[in-house]
């Protein structure tokens, strides 16, 4: 944290707007537990903050009023008059976990009044993280929430407006910042005359350290720590600190007087301290070590110097030993009268010294290697100098990012729904260009006989193919003028449907319309293009055909036994079986990837198969005896070619839009499993509030109130943007995540299906605490998020910044099959808390425990104080799959328009032909038939030809959907089979019918004449 003023220097020396922010998390409590809300992003905010919104004085709070974006209002209920208890992490200058400091009071409540609901474009959604859904905003005046957090003016968040670079703000920085922006403070101490550097965080850091000992020759480290006891011919002093000399040499120590006479030590003695090594989560081990008693001293002088008790809150500032507040544990018992004498009298003054080497050996941390660093003299200015002069802001924690750059960055490289609805708009933008094809065609059959006019009259084949061309640029014309308005409602349908019914592909509803005319234009001369080439291509083949040749038909299948036929169909059948019944039930289990090539081998297969049936009625029905079940077998057989060609079209389009639509991945099925997407854990938790304590320890369990028999994994969160595909934006660093590998390596937990050579077959886990070469960390994510969310590929380097500035490079091992682990890179833990020693405790938990001993409402009562997000594990999987699911929903509803676009088409052909065989049905008329019979004749052939195409196509896109249709959890996806097939079959029926009855009201006997 900094100082608010540094923002007011930064905007006087950069000529900029600034605002300081202070940013913490928190969750509501809404009707006295009735409803909370976890996740929220509180802003401590001051009036300057009005410059960079359209709403400023919305930015004007009193003490307790608050102004909340609309997003949180929705959710909440919220309105304005309202109050609401907000619990926030307390924010501190030192870090949560830091040796020896007390946990307690790590969160705050207090009572709210919404004053304001702010929109969007009122800065009410303000976030910093590259993410399209709208944050939980709460607003507060930051003065007062610095007074409850009992900070002095502090701030974490600095916004500049543009204008600057990110190298000037930097410099600008530098030359503004005190040693309260790095949390540092210099003491003097006349008494002694020496100058010390301490660190607000206790540990001075390493950087800082090395700025110091390496510009001021006389620079020392200073390193205290906190020992539980000493130890001597079975007496114990407990509870002392023990600082550093450097005269010692390793093993040796010296002891005060009073520890002396306290344990009845003498030179040469072996003296054993006990102490607690702090590791992460808190976890404390403890340990001994013997020493060989050099010298004692006399507590006077500089050896008496209280100084060299390190500023730790809660110890160093208590009144009494039983005041202690630390992050160990403290047995009041064994505190005795001289232990109580000693801290009145002299604090925590050191009653021992060790080497400074010992010290950092034993006690070294990754806050840090020293708790002050003296020099001699009292010299306030070199060294604050030197700290100022010689650190960079970078190292200290200051993190410049172009949030507008980046964010604008993010989303132009990330979803293109311009492409992605082009995709799944394929089957109805290739039905729209075959229905334009086939009404122009039917254009210029009912044209025919003009054209043979222009043609005896002697007009060239080239005039007579430009004078239609001519007509078709008109028509051509005003479609496209017709079209944009029309292209454009449709667009806006399309947005209005993601904004509502389709919200899970966006997770926002604030995706809006944008029309560029140069997009307009070009669309629009594109379409120009391709549709007077179609045009061109189409005139020209029909001219080429005499025109008295477009109504004779070839005999070209005499002598088409269809024996090849019937062995293709038969060999694409038989493949696709025994892929089904070799892979597609391996390992005792369903693969759906199998079912669906199965399935697509099986269409080719049976198409084949109808076409060697119409061989062999060709054959049979020109020998059976006459009947209208032979009449009808005969038209089919006689014009076999075309009748491939309808089947053919709709039975692929059906089996697209169905096999395709319908595909679904049941994510729950084995999720008990180690090896599946869940690891096999129950529970899915993030907290608002960090868990700063082992949950996996005797009183962590029993604070979190888990059981004996529950597993829990905790993981360390360094937060970043989402990866997963909730976001719609292309991300550059992802959230990262690290737990004890231990646990997933010992149930071979996930399952990798990419890895590079550094990932172990046989313990993948475990190659994540392995350093590669140039110190570059490995890490592992799933691989949709390596692929899609961060478009890259194993094998890649990530590059972050570590606490103090230097890159820290992520190498992708692996990629792991669809897990909970969507949106995350996760590395080992020691990796982690060496790259990010600041980052307390942990808000992301995995845990598995019997359903009988733990429920969902236990964890969220028990958790309560924690803002608990708990989801089960094969939710979680469903919901990033929802996402796809979505879009095969959305190509579902847009493959079903394109069939009927497709049945639209069909409905045209059959004009045509009908009309081509106006001649025939005069001479069934003539023959005696009636025009009743004639009807049904003709509708009953195109039922036959709409069921034969409905059933070719679904028998194998049932097969390849086959996992998805008898999965629980989609088990509503079977109505989509007899609505596609009832929507082919009756717009076949019905143009069938408007064809044959306008056909039949035309002039017969004239027709039978002029044929």
């Amino acid at each position: 944290m900094f100082r608010q003023q540094l923002a007011k220097d930064l905007a006087e020396k950069a000529g900029v707007a600034t605002t300081a922010l202070l940013r913490a998390n928190g969750f509501g409590v809404i009707g006295g537990g009735q409803l909370r809300i976890n996740q929220l992003a509180v802003w401590g905010v001051d009036s300057t903050l009005g410059g960079f919104a359209n709403h400023p004085k919305a930015f004007i709070l009193k003490d307790n009023e608050a102004a909340i974006n609309e997003n949180l209002a929705t959710l909440s209920g919220l309105k304005v008059g309202d109050e609401l208890l907000l619990r926030v992490n307390k924010l501190n200058t030192f870090p949560a976990n830091t040796p020896f400091v007390s946990v307690k009071e790590a969160t705050i409540s207090f009572r709210i009044k919404i004053t304001c609901i702010l929109k969007a474009d009122e800065l009410g959604n303000l976030n910093l993280k590259n993410i399209q859904s709208a944050p939980r905003n709460v607003f507060l005046n930051l003065a007062w929430l610095n007074q409850q957090m009992e900070l002095q003016q502090k701030a974490n968040v600095l916004l500049v407006s543009e204008g600057v670079s990110s190298d000037e703000i930097i410099h600008n920085l530098q030359d503004n910042w005190t040693l309260e922006d790095i949390n540092l403070q210099i003491r003097e101490n006349k008494e002694f005359n020496y100058t010390e550097l301490i660190s607000d965080r206790v540990f001075v850091e390493p950087v800082v350290e090395k700025v110091c000992t390496s510009k001021l020759n006389d620079a020392r480290p200073v390193f205290s720590y906190f020992i539980d006891e000493f130890t001597l011919h079975g007496k114990q002093t407990p509870y002392s600190f023990v600082s550093t000399d450097e005269s010692l040499k390793s093993q040796q120590i010296m002891v005060s007087q009073w520890l002396a006479d306290d344990l009845k030590v003498k030179v040469n003695d072996t003296v054993r301290l006990s102490y607690f090594e702090v590791g992460p989560l808190r976890r404390l081990v403890m340990k001994d070590t013997v020493f060989i008693v050099k010298s004692i001293y006399k507590l006077e002088g500089s050896r008496a110097d209280q100084n060299l008790m390190p500023v730790i809150p809660g110890l160093s500032d208590a009144g009494n030993c039983r005041d202690w507040k630390t992050g160990v544990p403290v047995d009041l018992k064994k505190i005795r009268p001289q232990d109580e004498a000693y801290w009145k009298q002299s604090k925590g003054t050191p009653k021992a010294f060790v080497s400074l080497q010992t010290a950092q050996k034993l006690w070294g941390n990754r806050f840090g290697q020293s708790t002050a660093i003296r020099i001699a003299g009292l010299r306030s200015a070199d060294l604050k100098k030197v700290i100022l002069t010689g650190l960079l802001p970078s190292q200290m924690g200051f993190d410049v990012k172009a949030v507008k750059e980046e964010g604008l960055s993010a989303a132009n490289n990330g979803t293109d729904f311009g492409q992605l609805f082009i995709g799944l708009s394929f089957f109805v933008l290739f039905a729209s260009i075959l229905l334009a094809f086939l009404l122009f065609k039917l254009y210029l059959g009912f044209r025919k006989t003009e054209i043979g006019t222009f043609s005896a009259l002697g007009f060239s084949f080239q005039t007579i193919r430009n004078l239609f061309i001519a007509e078709a640029s008109v028509f051509v014309g005003l479609g496209i003028f017709i079209g944009i308005p029309f292209g454009i409602f449709y667009n806006q349908l399309i947005l209005k449907a993601i904004n509502t019914i389709w919200v899970d592909i966006v997770r926002t509803s604030i995706v809006s319309i944008s029309i560029r005319p140069l997009s307009v234009i070009l669309g629009s001369l594109i379409i120009a293009l391709f549709s007077m080439i179609s045009v061109y291509l189409i005139i020209s083949r029909f001219l080429k055909k005499e025109v008295i040749a477009l109504q004779r038909k070839s005999s070209s299948d005499k002598g088409d036994s269809g024996r090849g036929s019937l062995i293709t169909g038969l060999a694409f059948i038989g493949l696709s079986l025994i892929i089904l019944f070799l892979k597609g039930f391996q390992r005792g289990g369903i693969n759906p990837e199998y079912f669906f090539i199965s399935g697509f081998g099986m269409l080719p297969g049976l198409i084949f198969l109808f076409n060697f049936l119409l061989l062999k009625l060709s054959s049979y029905e020109s020998r059976s005896t006459f009947s209208f079940r032979s009449l009808i077998l005969k038209r089919l057989a006689g014009e076999r070619k075309r009748t491939i060609l309808i089947v053919s079209f709709l039975s692929v389009g059906i089996f697209m839009v169905v096999s395709t639509g319908l595909n679904r991945k049941d994510l729950t099925s084995n999720a008990n499993l180690p090896s599946s997407g869940t690891g096999g854990y129950k529970y899915f938790i993030e907290t608002t509030m960090p868990i700063l304590s082992d949950a996996n320890s005797q009183q962590g369990r029993e604070d979190l109130d888990l059981p004996s028999q529950s597993t829990i994994v905790q993981f360390h969160v360094q937060q970043g943007d989402d990866a997963s595909c909730l976001n719609l934006n292309r991300i550059a660093r992802p959230r990262i995540i690290a737990c004890n590998l231990s646990s997933f390596n010992e149930r071979s937990a996930f399952t990798f299906i990419t890895r590079t050579n550094e990932l172990d077959a046989q313990h993948p886990w475990l190659s994540l605490n392995e350093t590669l070469a140039d110190g570059v960390i490995p890490a592992v994510a799933d691989q949709t998020v390596i692929q899609w969310g961060l478009g890259k590929k194993v094998g890649d380097t990530l590059i972050y910044k570590t606490e103090d500035g230097k890159d820290l490079k992520l190498k992708l091992i692996g990629g792991l099959d669809n897990s909970v682990f969507q949106g995350n890179v996760i590395i080992s833990e020691d990796h982690f808390v060496q790259a990010f020693p600041s980052v307390s405790g942990s808000s992301l938990f995995l845990l598995n425990a019997p359903d009988s001993l733990l429920k969902t409402e236990d964890l969220q009562n028990s958790w309560r104080n924690y803002g608990p997000e708990i989801t089960s594990t094969a939710n979680r999987l469903l919901a990033f799959y929802q996402i796809e699911n979505t879009y095969l929903n959305i190509f579902l509803m847009l493959g079903a328009l394109g069939l009927l676009i497709g049945t639209l088409g069909f409905g045209i052909l059959i004009f045509r032909i009908t009309f081509e065989q106006i001649p025939e049905y005069a001479l069934l008329l003539s023959l005696g038939f009636k025009k009743s019979i004639i009807l049904r004749l003709v509708l009953t052939e195109k039922l036959f030809l709409m069921v034969v195409s409905v059933l070719i196509g679904l028998i194998p896109a049932v097969l390849s959907a086959l996992p998805s249709l008898i999965s629980t959890i989609y088990s509503n996806l079977w109505i989509w089979i007899p609505a596609i097939s009832l929507l082919v079959i009756l717009s076949g029926i019905f143009f069938s019918f408007v064809a044959i009855r306008m056909a039949l009201k035309q002039n017969l006997v004239q027709s039978l004449r002029n044929e």
